[in-house]
């Protein structure tokens, strides 16, 4: 099991402290926050079963009743079970998320955002659905909210245990039970939809400015396509100093297997630190060509020089070049 303060320790951000759910955060520079059922930050027993107020699952439902599940009508028993079915068992680690300008007002928008409303922040809405009275938030500056959000996300996927993560409704998506993306893209599949309003112009579950978290243009998800097992390996193609000022890696086609079959936008690690990436396969042509993730030049530079291939392995959230 996964601590908050395990999480703050692996993303290098400093804990400042806990607030009861509810209460404002003090912290008004961009920070990172963890929603936990603890308010002792070094706790690693979180409730086996979700702690579910069956009376928000009603007003959910309410205000959302053509929600559905798995393509059918939502009912309250249904909800509750499938919820139920989200949750890491034995977890505290409830929610992670991202403030990129005022952590004390992000999570205050948090906490205005009515069940089923999409804005101001419907990211982490199951947190709506749980009894309150044992929640905390636990927060921390970082300049790079998104790069500590990822790192945080990434560490509790790894430490689920794997009894746990089976028993999943997505085994493939060990996530904090309201986190339902990687921050790659990649969807926990839930089977949940039309609990929130549609996105309008302008709405966003996250706060700008983030750079290392755009969408990119072109590329749909291939949520249908889970990450698979850990530690699976494939090679590169050689590494070019094309490569890497045009920010990319090559894929040869034997190694497209631990890949989607269509473009995507992807995580990666490549030293200790997480970017999201796009993914081609390029298999659209009369000859199927090396699939190609794009980093971007900057990061990529960061971590690689020219030279033979590298190893990419899969990982809990995406893929680690070795």
């Amino acid at each position: 099991m996964t601590s908050v303060s395990d999480l703050f320790s692996f993303a290098d951000v400093p804990y400042a402290g806990v607030v009861s759910w509810g209460d404002a955060v003090p912290l008004v520079e961009a920070g990172v926050y963890v929603v936990s059922t603890s308010g002792n930050s070094d706790e690693r027993d979180g409730p086996p079963d979700c702690p579910l107020n069956l009376g928000a699952i009603d007003s959910l439902l309410d205000a959302r009743p053509r929600a559905t599940i798995d393509s059918r009508a939502a009912t309250p028993g249904d909800l509750a079970a499938r919820l139920q079915a989200m949750w890491p068992s034995g977890e505290p680690v409830v929610y992670i998320g991202l403030a990129g300008t005022n952590t004390r007002h992000r999570v205050n928008q948090f906490y205005r955002t009515t069940l089923g409303a999409r804005a101001p922040h419907a990211g982490g809405w199951p947190v709506k659905v749980l009894d309150s009275t044992s929640l905390w938030i636990h927060y921390g500056p970082t300049a790079d909210a998104a790069q500590a959000e990822a790192a945080m996300i990434h560490r509790f996927a790894k430490g689920v245990p794997h009894t746990a993560a089976r028993q999943l409704i997505d085994p493939t998506a060990p996530l904090p039970f309201a986190n339902l993306t990687f921050p790659g893209g990649r969807r926990k599949s839930h089977g949940l939809r039309g609990f929130t309003l549609p996105p309008s112009s302008g709405d966003s579950e996250r706060d700008a400015p983030q750079p290392d978290r755009k969408a990119v243009s072109g590329f749909r998800e291939a949520s249908a396509q889970p990450v698979l097992s850990a530690g699976m390996a494939r090679y590169t193609q050689n590494i070019t100093e094309s490569d890497i000022d045009k920010g990319q890696l090559r894929v040869p086609r034997a190694s497209k297997s631990i890949f989607p079959p269509l473009k995507a936008r992807i995580e990666i690690e490549m030293n200790g630190n997480f970017y999201t990436a796009s993914w081609d396969p390029r298999t659209d042509g009369t000859f199927e060509r090396s699939g190609v993730i794009r980093v971007g030049k900057a990061a990529l530079g960061k971590h690689i020089i020219a030279g033979g291939p590298r190893r990419l392995e899969t990982t809990a959230t995406g893929y680690k070049l070795a």
